[in-house]
């Protein structure tokens, strides 16, 4: 089963004139915008920016080198070596980065970061998603239902700036919330930008309402969009989505397949199934109908419920519930006491679903 590193050896030596960019490429570039490139990619756009292959020595050489490698629980450990890999190639140590965008607004609520990949065929504006934290979670339930979050505000105005800054064509692309976000700020740019998009790329990112997709502005791009799902989808199941999602075989258990680098690599694309897990199907289904029959109100009222259950429950990461299913659960029945009978039973099931999911498969 091949994965992203075997892919580098598969391809590392052809460039963008010789192989066309693929969903391999992007998901690649997805992963390692996780690291931190504050202090080595500048702010403004240039596709003259630092190479990659630059970027990763003076990456190595900073004193918080190991510090940066470290993304915590949630991301994959080997990102950076990813990363450091990739340089190394043909395909992707000549490409230009720039602006590189990290914001993160308590006050808000925002996490917000981006940056740009350039060669001489294109650019590719790729948006950072979350972790597995708990109030990641919750940013991925909030992009669903209201109607903007200041991180697609940003990603909007940053992909307006990209048209207006660089020269040639644009591909967009993200992971998890920054999947969300590449669909966001595709439709909602300017419209004499709309004809130099070449592909957006939604890797496992939360979806939309049901209105969203009947829009003038989403059927203009919608042969553009690539959306791809891993078997066990939770995030990118969320709300509606578009019918025609393709479902990537991973080599992870569980709420594990969220991680890109689980997904099983074939030539330039990815090892497709059918369908999702029956698991993936039940939660996502059961989870959004009930936001079907609520108000916006409603469902602000339940997303900040369960996920305030969870908080005072002391469960911040979703590893937690796989680590600890029972006492999890107990804090949550113990912290729900107080709720509403309707309110109580839906965190309660919501809450019950997430943990039986956390910890399915887990000696299979």
């Amino acid at each position: 089963m091949a994965d992203l590193f075997e892919y580098l050896t598969w391809r590392g030596d052809l460039d963008f004139s010789e192989a066309a960019f693929n969903e391999v490429d992007c998901l690649l570039l997805c992963q390692i915008i996780y690291l931190n490139y504050s202090s080595l990619v500048p702010h403004d756009f240039s596709d003259r920016g630092p190479a990659l292959e630059t970027v990763a020595q003076n990456m190595q050489n900073l004193k918080d080198f190991d510090q940066r490698s470290d993304l915590g629980p949630g991301l994959n450990p080997r990102t950076m070596e990813l990363f450091l890999e990739a340089s190394k190639t043909r395909r992707f140590g000549s490409l230009r980065l720039c602006a590189y965008r990290n914001i993160i607004d308590l006050e808000k609520e925002e996490q917000f970061c981006a940056m740009t990949f350039s060669s001489p065929q294109w650019n590719a504006v790729i948006f950072r998603g979350t972790d597995s934290s708990i109030v990641g979670w919750k940013e991925d339930f909030n992009l669903g239902y209201l109607p903007q979050v200041p991180a697609q505000l940003d990603a909007t105005e940053y992909l307006n700036q990209a048209f207006t800054q660089l020269d040639g064509n644009i591909i967009i692309g993200g992971h998890s919330k920054g999947g969300n976000l590449s669909l966001y700020a595709a439709t909602h740019c300017k419209s004499e930008y709309l004809e130099r998009i070449i592909s957006i790329y939604n890797n496992d990112g939360p979806g939309f309402n049901k209105d969203f997709f009947s829009t003038e502005r989403f059927l203009s791009i919608k042969d553009r969009l690539h959306t791809y799902v891993p078997q066990l989808s939770i995030v990118g199941m969320l709300f509606s989505h578009p019918d025609n999602y393709k479902v990537v075989r991973s080599n992870e258990k569980g709420l594990g397949q969220h991680d890109p680098m689980s997904w099983i690599v074939n030539g330039p694309g990815f090892e497709l199934i059918e369908q999702r897990d029956n698991a993936s199907k039940f939660i996502g289904e059961t989870i959004n109908e009930w936001m079907d029959d609520l108000s916006p109100s409603e469902i602000e009222d339940f997303i900040e419920t369960i996920f305030g259950v969870l908080n005072r429950a002391d469960i911040k990461k979703v590893a937690q519930m796989k680590e600890n299913p029972l006492k999890s659960m107990g804090r949550v029945i113990g912290v729900s006491a107080k709720l509403s009978s309707k309110t109580r039973n839906a965190v309660l099931h919501t809450a019950g679903e997430l943990i039986k999911t956390a910890v399915s498969n887990l000696h299979n």
